[in-house]
Order: C-alpha cells, then structure tokens, then sequence
C-alpha cells in the first residue's frame, strides 16, 4: 500500500484544524496559552507555535499541545528558565507526517 499525495495532505489539513491550545508548566501550576499559529511547511511538516510570555523570572519545566477537544496530544518536559526583563519565548512542535513501510 501506499499513501499518495492527497491523503498525506488531508492528514496535515486535519492535524492543522485540530490543534487547540497549549499550557506549560512553571513548578505544579499550569497556563494555558492560545496557539498563535499553525504552519504547512514546504517539506510537508506541520507547526504549531506559540508564544509564552510568563511574568517575572521563571523556569518552565513541561509544555503540552492539546486538540480543540482538550485532549492532550504530545507533551515535552523541558528546563526553559526566563530571567527578569526577558519578554518570553516562542514555543513550536513540529509533527513529520510522512508513509514510512517496515
């Protein structure tokens, strides 16, 4: 079997409209951050990108992606540490859908 052109893209188009927003997590407490923005890259990646901008100096230790059904969909534990004065940091998780065979 393969997959062909179309249905790789129907797969990117349905990852696009389905993501719904990030939180990341400084200690045990969350925020939830609206998406900014969602990307079809030339090389058929799809990226979903936001924007943390957390108050004071902070160390962001877990950012997760949900869909718009906010179910978690990928999570990644991090050690992002924000000094005074830095305004924030722009977040992305980049998903390679591609046909692979075993």
């Amino acid at each position: 079997m393969a997959l062909d052109t179309a249905a790789l893209s129907d797969l990117r188009s349905y990852v696009k409209r389905r993501v719904g927003f990030l939180k990341y997590r400084v200690g045990t407490s969350y925020t939830k951050v609206p998406i900014s923005d969602v990307q079809i890259l030339p090389t058929g990646v799809v990226r979903v990108q936001a924007s943390i901008v957390p108050s004071g100096a902070v160390t962001i230790n877990r950012v997760e992606l949900y869909n718009n059904a906010s179910e978690l969909w990928a999570h990644q534990d991090v050690s992002i540490t924000l000094d005074q004065g830095q305004t924030g940091v722009l977040y992305w998780f980049d998903f390679t859908i591609r046909e692979a065979s075993e």
